[in-house]
């Protein structure tokens, strides 16, 4: 004997399946809108605005790195390190996302209003 669905079983399936994508999009879907790049180095801070574009150069440990901000997103062009792993991270886009070029002691963060962490581990 074969069971088969009921149009409430549909019905609970699809409502149930519209809340965890709710819920996913809720919790992953990025973090808000972002004010400003947050780029550490060695030498100090530096807060690059992401709504006018261009190229920026940063000095960190290695030598110069090369930013570049466009439509509210930054990446790394170039950078002294070996791997080039930086390079090819691509654009961070969201609040919240880092991109880092490690070896040359470069770090950017991205921050939105608030700028505040809902949690943190230790």
């Amino acid at each position: 004997m074969r069971l088969r669905p009921t149009p409430a079983d549909l019905l609970a399936f699809a409502a149930a399946a519209a809340v965890v994508a709710a819920l996913h999009l809720h919790a992953w879907g990025g973090g808000g809108p972002v004010v400003t790049a947050r780029v550490e180095t060695p030498a100090g801070t530096r807060l690059l605005p992401l709504d006018r574009p261009g190229t920026y150069r940063v000095q960190g440990a290695l030598g110069e790195s090369v930013l570049e901000v466009r439509e509210g997103a930054v990446r790394f062009v170039d950078s002294p390190c070996r791997a080039k792993v930086c390079v090819r991270s691509g654009w961070a886009r969201a609040a919240g996302d880092l991109v880092a070029c490690l070896p040359n002691g470069v770090v950017v963060t991205l921050t939105g209003p608030g700028g505040e962490y809902d949690a943190i581990n230790f």
